[in-house]
């Protein structure tokens, strides 16, 4: 592993961490959300620029399955963090605030919506590059494939997608990903941590989804070949 890639993984580690920690919106107040989700932009600049490559290739058309979903996956979450971005601006109160932009309910809705969607397109998105991931990792460790390792990886993967589907229930993603108004806030006085935990499982969720399709797509892929 190189230093520029131990800096890269850095990065986006600490991003993520600040889209959850952003997604608390009513335990930050509005100013510290702002500023995080400022600082959390910056690096999604560097993210973009540090895979520039993958822009120029736009261009290129696959049919390819694991192609198609990589593309759909990183497409859709850019497409996300525009929005996440344009809104940001358009609601902001500190730090874009002497734009003096007309914000409406409606706005503010959109924001909430995409922000749960951005976590759960990026932890799919994040589930796609494990296996690089954990492959540069072992590398710079000096690790060797277990088979125990490798089953009680398995287990805990289980354990925490099974935990992120009733976290998706805990923090009612459905009703924010619908833009239903309800009065069922979070009680961050008392869950704060328990907060944290259901969306970091959610991200574990949606990285194991991304991790095993993209392994299933590979798996049919080469059976495919081995029948030309």
């Amino acid at each position: 592993m190189s230093p520029l890639f131990l800096v890269r993984l850095i990065l986006d580690c600490l991003a993520a961490i600040l889209l959850l920690i952003a997604l608390a919106y009513n335990w930050l107040g509005n100013t510290a959300h702002e500023i995080i989700g400022t600082v959390m932009f910056g690096l999604l600049v560097t993210h973009v620029a540090f895979n520039r490559r993958w822009l120029a290739g736009l261009k290129k058309v696959s049919r390819e399955p694991r192609w198609l979903l990589t593309r759909t996956i990183n497409l859709s979450l850019l497409l996300a963090m525009l929005v996440l971005l344009v809104t940001s601006v358009i609601i902001s109160q500190t730090v874009f605030g002497f734009l003096d932009l007309t914000s409406t309910f409606t706005v503010r809705q959109i924001h909430s919506l995409v922000g749960y969607l951005v976590l759960l397109i990026a932890s799919i998105h994040l589930g796609l590059q494990w296996t690089m991931v954990m492959k540069l990792t072992r590398d710079r460790l000096g690790l060797s494939s277990h088979p125990t390792r490798t089953l009680a990886l398995r287990v805990l993967t289980f354990g925490i997608a099974s935990y992120g589907i009733y976290s998706l229930v805990a923090v009612n993603i459905g009703a924010k990903l619908t833009m239903t108004t309800t009065m069922d806030l979070w009680d961050f006085e008392t869950a704060a941590l328990a907060f944290f935990m259901h969306l970091a499982a959610i991200l574990g969720l949606g990285a194991s989804i991304g991790h095993y399709l993209l392994k299933i797509l590979r798996f049919l892929g080469s059976n495919d070949r081995s029948k030309l």
